[in-house]
């Protein structure tokens, strides 16, 4: 091993040492891995200030986040 470091240190060619014909290839993606979808799309709204306090002063006292108590205030109004 020291004469495979001295040797690539001082720049030799040092390939015939290794197997390229089979790399190991560590991460990516594994089927199924990461968050789940909700089914919902990311929107930007703007809104007042006024309003924000509103919506997070009811997510609060609700526990819920305040896209859902605004998907509920919209589903509502239909």
């Amino acid at each position: 091993m020291e004469n495979l470091e001295g040797k690539f240190e001082s720049n030799q060619d040092v390939s015939d040492y290794f197997d390229f014909s089979r790399p190991i290839v560590w991460g990516g993606k594994r089927k199924g891995a990461g968050r789940k979808s909700l089914g919902k799309v990311r929107k930007q709204v703007l809104l007042s200030s006024a309003v924000i306090a509103k919506i997070d002063a009811i997510a609060k006292k609700k526990k819920r986040s305040f896209s859902a108590i605004l998907e509920d205030a919209c589903v509502a109004l239909q």
